[in-house]
């Protein structure tokens, strides 16, 4: 006789009756639980760049590898931008941002900084000096 499944009504949703041939009549208890690839972001880091110059190039990306997450030009002096983030000790958690004014004047040195993404939000302060 095959296994007959009974879903008991005084128990638990995750708990049914099974009929076991050769056995008693006992209790299977199930769990069921989802689980992430690591190439899948758990929620996303709210980044915050402050004291841009207007016109400047920002670049952030995968410090491990280089991957391009976000580019754009500042259109203001605060930027904000959305990042993936994978939790846990992730390297795509690890980021470089870049910011760069050079294509007209005034020109600035290069500002470079590391920062790492997380649940929740985050601010950066950039310091772009006159080159």
């Amino acid at each position: 006789m095959p296994w007959v499944w009974q879903i008991g009504s005084r128990l638990p949703p995750s708990t049914a009756q099974v009929d076991v041939p050769g056995n008693v009549l006992g209790r299977l208890s199930l769990i069921t639980t989802i689980e992430r690839l690591p190439s899948e972001p758990i929620g996303t880091f709210t980044l915050s760049l402050t004291n841009l110059v207007v016109g400047s190039a920002i670049r952030i990306e995968v410090q491990s590898t280089g991957a391009l997450i976000e580019f754009r030009t500042a259109a203001s002096s605060s930027e904000v931008f959305s990042v993936p983030t994978f939790g846990g000790a992730a390297p795509a958690d690890q980021l470089r941002i870049k910011v760069r004014k050079g294509t007209s004047a005034p020109y600035y040195i290069p500002f470079d900084t590391l920062t790492t993404a997380f649940l929740g939000s985050g601010s950066v302060y950039v310091s772009q000096i006159p080159d």
